[in-house]
């Protein structure tokens, strides 16, 4: 299983949000290159960066960190505001090597244009009291995720990010139920878990159900994960 740390930028500092609520944030640093570094430091290879006030304004706001935090990691995965093919370009132009888009997903116009960019896109499946949620989670559209999925399936995408929403920055635990209904429906998706991941035994209870990746956040940065440990557990599991 593949361990994405978290990096959620708002105003130029690192936040977390608590079940996608923008007016219950916590501010972790206000320096997002600093904690980059840190968790490179601890071993990770791949990060997962949100533009939380890009979701928020409907364009890319913070892309400006790509380029510097590319120099540290292997991967990078971009997210955030991205709602045109435009946008996608530009942030893949700055380095990222994978962008997560949802409402761009969802618009029949700009398919055709994202073709090119397919293989480098992960749809982000924002799960928000059982239905799809967009717009920086702002609104609901009435998609179930299980429809959603195979709708992305017969789309052509392989991976897909599926956030627990009402879960995010709770430390409740992962929505397994979610993600087996979803494994079920479309047993070969790569699925990249987010939301509600509290402890290492979360992790190894995705890992069980085969899930692809896991994005963790809150739980690194309150010490209630220890990234280095995590990372060669699952390296040696």
């Amino acid at each position: 299983m593949k361990i994405y740390p978290a990096i959620d930028i708002y105003e130029n500092k690192v936040v977390r949000l608590y079940q996608g609520d923008f007016g219950k944030s916590t501010t972790i640093s206000d320096d997002p290159l600093r904690v980059a570094k840190a968790l490179a430091e601890a071993g990770s290879r791949y990060i997962h960066i949100v533009d939380l006030e890009g979701a928020k304004k409907g364009k890319p706001v913070n892309v400006h960190v790509i380029p510097k935090m590319k120099d540290l990691f292997q991967c990078l995965h971009y997210g955030g505001g991205l709602r045109s093919p435009a946008d996608v370009k530009m942030a893949l132009s700055m380095g990222a090597d994978k962008v997560m888009i949802a409402s761009l997903i969802w618009d029949k116009g700009p398919e055709k244009a994202l073709t090119a960019f397919k293989s480098r896109i992960i749809p982000a499946l924002d799960v928000k009291k059982g239905l799809i949620a967009l717009s920086g989670w702002l609104k609901t559209a009435p998609i179930r995720p299980d429809e959603a999925i195979l709708h992305l399936k017969t789309l052509g995408y392989e991976t897909v990010l599926v956030t627990a929403v009402e879960r995010d920055g709770t430390k409740r635990g992962p929505d397994l139920e979610l993600y087996e209904k979803l494994l079920k429906v479309a047993p070969k998706m790569n699925i990249i878990a987010a939301g509600g991941i509290g402890t290492a035994k979360d992790v190894w209870a995705l890992a069980k159900l085969n899930i692809f990746g896991a994005v963790i956040g809150k739980a690194l940065y309150d010490g209630s994960i220890n990234l280095k440990t995590l990372l060669e557990e699952a390296a040696n599991a």
